[in-house]
């Protein structure tokens, strides 16, 4: 069983997309919880911890957590006592990035902060791994979303997305050039291949030590002799800016899946796009 803390209303629509799987148990935590208070200090400084380990006592320190929050909010504060009850599982943070540009100065305040200190603490090996998701490069992709859907649309692509990746890390793979990661590279997002082989990543991950390219391949494309081919064909033309590897994995669908992780071990920083003043 895998488990999911998520961790305000930024991030609900992911908790419940994650619930459509039956290998995912799913926490939330908010403002009923852990209180309504006016900034992260505030939220650190009256943190309920006998609440919260109450809510989240089925996580044993041999569990697999991922910890789901939004930029910008004020119960972000929280999130260091939150990971402290969680120290002896292994964490992967699920890091959400908003539109800062809508974000108010504090919001813009808070993003910064828990941006930064969250890759810092993963670089630091007290956490397994942190993945940035891009919200407005999720919708790029998508294209038009009707209003009335828009934040669910989004959330089940990044969790659909999420789940089989995952499941691929439980599966033993058909083949696979993949080799360990170095210890210290533990900044990732994730992204899709579409059809004719164009990458779209859901974060701008900027220089990337690590590519991994992860087939999904159905029974009868596994019959294919040119498939192989055509995998190295790919992971052959990025090797000069990053090591690059490709796993196979056999699913039972009626169409090929194809996904691509990156990794790093640089610290993200903010581009001048997303840190434009507010007008």
């Amino acid at each position: 069983m895998y488990n999911v803390v998520g961790v305000g209303k930024g991030v609900k629509n992911l908790i419940e997309s994650f619930d459509q799987y039956k290998e995912y148990k799913t926490f939330y935590l908010d403002e009923e919880i852990l209180g309504n208070f006016s900034s992260m200090v505030d939220y650190e400084n009256n943190f309920p911890v006998t609440a919260v380990k109450k809510k989240l006592k089925g996580i044993t320190k041999n569990s697999e957590v991922l910890y789901v929050i939004e930029g910008g909010q004020n119960l972000s504060g929280a999130s260091l006592r939150i990971l402290e009850i969680l120290k002896k599982a292994s964490v992967t943070i699920l890091y959400v990035v908003p539109d800062r540009n809508i974000l108010s100065d504090q919001g813009r305040e808070n993003e910064s902060l828990t941006f930064r200190a969250f890759q810092d603490i993963v670089r630091s090996g007290d956490l397994d791994q942190i993945i940035l998701i891009d919200l407005e490069r999720v919708e790029a992709f998508l294209g038009d979303i009707p209003l009335e859907n828009y934040d669910k649309v989004l959330a089940y692509n990044i969790v659909s997305i999420f789940a089989m990746l995952n499941y691929f890390d439980h599966t033993e793979p058909i083949k696979t050039t993949k080799k360990s990661l170095p210890v210290a590279v533990r900044i990732s997002t994730f992204g899709l291949l579409d059809p004719e082989g164009k990458e779209f990543m859901f974060y701008d991950l900027e220089k990337v030590k690590d590519k991994e390219y992860c087939y999904g391949v159905t029974e009868k494309e596994m019959k294919k002799s040119s498939l192989l081919r055509e995998i190295r064909k790919k992971t052959k033309s990025t090797t000069q800016s990053a090591r690059c590897y490709y796993s196979i994995y056999q699913i039972d669908s009626e169409e090929n899946q194809k996904y691509i992780r990156t990794y790093t071990d640089i610290c993200q920083t903010r581009n001048k796009k997303i840190d434009t003043p507010a007008t």
